[in-house]
């Protein structure tokens, strides 16, 4: 519940006054029996705070932001300083936490403000990062913060729609926090969102569909619903209504369709650079996916670059890209099909091929370039390097990439077969491939088998090249066992040959 609003001595009681609620530059005491809420009381820190952090004394206004915040959590300015004098402090002492006296200061304010504060001070020492950013907002919305709630709403959502693994929960919450901000357009784009990710989820629709209502009578003027322009006079607007209903239904005839781009467009034509239509827009485009669609949308995506600078518009316009090349590519294989002698046909395949694999690559690059923290896109970057022939990149990457526990697995296998294509890096890529094998559940038997292969083979390189018996016996262990597990798997019969014709050389 918010704390705003409430009677002055519930407030008092969520939020006592201690030894540090005083004057910072007086010294005199700033608490009475009904302190709670006090702008005045906050601006007096507050003006402390940026004295502070003019002579750079990052510790202490650090504290005193937060300190005046416990009297005004709403304002919004004071957050944001609080953040710059965070990433300040940060930057002076190479630290990637708060100080112990900064947690203090947040840790003495009581209930729904001490959460707030805690996770102000959590998101001012990593503000690109998505979940701090959303808990921050959700603390925010829980003290009646609405306007810091909105504020890093919006930044959780644009971390959350270009989060390379978009989480259905991250939406569903942030629909919660723009609508305790009665931010509805959000609230529906973070819905939509959601219930992309589940269409199944039939009381998320209806949810979204709610606060598609709420939007309405928002913009509709429902209180003003007497005067002229208010809601009674839009909610005749018969075609809108239509355009909502249809955007509702999970199957769309494709007359709707049709009107659900031709009101994206028209909506977009109004507020050309509002980022959330020039989604909207290219999304109708895509779900309709009519001959042009994914062009028109492609074409969308990179002009919004070009005008927004964000990226997510580049990567929107990049995978589109890359959908139209293997579409042409699939016409190109059903010639090649029809035609098997048409050698011009063959090269025109092999050389469209070659140019996607060059778009992928490049895209991907672009990703992790514009997103250094994103772990799969350096893996995938690397595996691309991998395919190419080049293992030195492909190395750097993915030794980063291992960071993510989701597919240390798979990184580390990868990056084992590119130690093994350089000469004279055996020791490396076996000390790879096990920690790869380690890493990985026993119920990924194909992985698995895999990994344990690779391994048998870069031992026997390593006895051959230093006539090294022990690694010799390791690899035939594992030839065994791969054996046993799979009698025809791979060429294991022959290569177990091979490792038992060594060895007898290695102990002659």
């Amino acid at each position: 519940m918010a704390i705003f609003g409430k009677k002055k001595e519930d407030a008092a009681e969520s939020n006592p006054p201690t030894t540090h609620d005083v004057d910072p530059a007086t010294g005199e005491s700033l608490a009475t029996a009904s302190d709670g809420f006090s702008p005045e009381n906050a601006s007096k820190f507050f003006a402390h705070a940026k004295t502070t952090l003019e002579s750079s004394n990052y510790e202490y206004s650090a504290q005193l932001w937060l300190r005046g915040l416990r009297w005004d959590p709403s304002d919004l300015q004071a957050v944001k300083s609080f953040i710059h004098t965070a990433q300040r402090f940060a930057e002076q002492t190479g630290k990637k936490g708060p100080s112990r006296d900064i947690s203090r200061a947040a840790a003495e304010a009581k209930g729904p403000v001490r959460r707030y504060l805690q996770e102000l001070v959590a998101c001012g020492f990593k503000p690109g990062e998505l979940m701090p950013n959303l808990k921050l907002a959700e603390a925010a919305a829980g003290v009646g913060a609405k306007e810091v709630a909105d504020f890093f709403g919006q930044r959780a959502l644009t971390l959350a729609q270009n989060d390379r693994k978009p989480r259905k929960d991250v939406f569903k919450r942030l629909m919660k926090v723009f609508e305790s901000a009665e931010n509805f357009q959000l609230a529906v784009v973070a819905g939509e969102n959601a219930y992309q990710l589940d269409p199944s989820d039939g009381e998320l629709q209806a949810a979204v569909r709610n606060m598609m209502a709420q939007q309405t009578m928002s913009k509709g003027g429902f209180d003003s619903a007497g005067e002229e322009g208010g809601f009674r006079k839009n909610i005749r607007d018969a075609q809108r209504q239509a355009e909502l209903e249809a955007s509702d239904r999970i199957v769309r005839t494709e007359l709707e369709k049709d009107a659900l781009v031709a009101a994206a467009k028209r909506d977009l034509d109004a507020s050309p650079n509002d980022p959330q239509l020039i989604d909207r827009y290219g999304r109708e485009l895509l779900n309709r996916n009519k001959p042009g669609d994914l062009l028109r949308a492609m074409n969308l995506y990179r002009q919004a670059y070009e005008t927004t600078k964000q990226f997510r518009f580049r990567q929107k316009s990049g995978e589109i890209q890359i959908r139209l090349y293997k579409q042409n590519i699939a016409a190109q294989e059903r010639i090649v099909e029809a035609n098997p002698d048409d050698l011009e046909a063959k090269e025109k395949l092999e050389s469209m091929r070659r140019e996607l694999n060059r778009v992928e690559t490049e895209e991907l690059r672009l990703r992790v370039e514009n997103y250094p923290t994103d772990l799969q896109a350096k893996f995938l970057y690397g595996k691309k390097l991998f395919d190419l022939g080049e293992y030195d990149d492909a190395i750097g990457l993915f030794q980063e990439a291992q960071a993510d526990a989701k597919n240390r697995g798979q990184v580390l296998y990868y990056m084992g077969l590119a130690f093994m294509q350089l000469d004279g890096w055996e020791n490396e890529a076996i000390q790879t491939l096990r920690r790869a094998i380690e890493s990985t559940g026993e119920e990924k038997t194909e992985l698995l088998l895999e990994l344990k292969y690779h391994l048998m083979s870069a031992l026997y390189t390593k006895a051959q090249r230093e006539r090294d018996v022990a690694a010799a016996e390791e690899a035939d262990e594992l030839a065994a066992a791969i054996a046993m597990q799979r009698f025809n798997y791979r060429d294991i019969r022959e290569k177990r040959g091979e490792i038992k014709k060594l060895l007898d050389e290695l102990k002659d």
